[in-house]
């Protein structure tokens, strides 16, 4: 490896490091169908044989550090929902991308570095 392989790693790094600020609505979670249990007497959900539940209805399923937790998802929530985790996604890679980078620098660079 040479120094203009070094010099193209830094600058693809910049660029990848730039585009971390650019996300706002990260969110990190699952779009799940779920069907549910009302509080109707006899109502066919609550059939002890062959229950019908009502729905299924869209749900965000999103673990916390200490919980998971499952949020109902109308029309505009599911947009804002699947905005946020297409946004995760991508800062995600952008991280790997970058690691990735910084693993051939150190593999390949580290005299250039450490100096």
């Amino acid at each position: 490896m040479n120094k203009r392989t070094l010099k193209r790693l830094i600058k693809a790094r910049r660029e990848l490091i730039q585009k971390l600020g650019n996300y706002e609505y990260i969110l990190r979670g699952t779009v799940v169908k779920r069907g549910n249990i009302c509080g109707k007497e006899g109502c066919k959900c609550k059939r002890p044989h062959n229950p019908v539940p009502h729905g299924p209805y869209r749900y965000l399923s999103h673990r916390g550090r200490q919980k998971t937790q499952m949020v109902f998802l109308n029309n505009t929530k599911l947009k804002l929902a699947s905005r946020g985790i297409k946004e995760y996604h991508k800062l995600i890679d952008t991280i790997y991308r970058i690691s990735e980078i910084n693993f051939q620098i150190l593999r390949y660079h580290y005299r250039e570095i450490g100096r």
